[in-house]
């Protein structure tokens, strides 16, 4: 069984208050030579505000992570 990690693609918690709209979206992916060849991993996305370009903030192997972060970077974008 692989471990998968949780990936999050910004340096600081100040930076989620430039993004809104956040959801989860799985997504698959590929894995050659590796058991299992495929995982579902759980991507957080969000609009980066001005610009409006969506982008994928962090990453979760369990939806349920993904979902509860979701919730945690809404509040705190709106807090900063």
């Amino acid at each position: 069984m692989a471990i998968e990690t949780h990936l999050f693609y910004f340096s600081s918690a100040t930076q989620l208050r430039d993004f809104s709209g956040f959801t989860v979206e799985p997504s698959h992916q590929a894995r050659p030579g590796q058991e299992p060849s495929t995982v579902t991993m759980y991507m957080v996305v969000a609009q980066r505000s001005g610009i409006g370009q969506r982008e994928v903030i962090a990453e979760f192997p369990l939806e349920l992570h993904a979902e509860i972060f979701r919730d945690m970077a809404e509040a705190t974008a709106r807090a900063l």
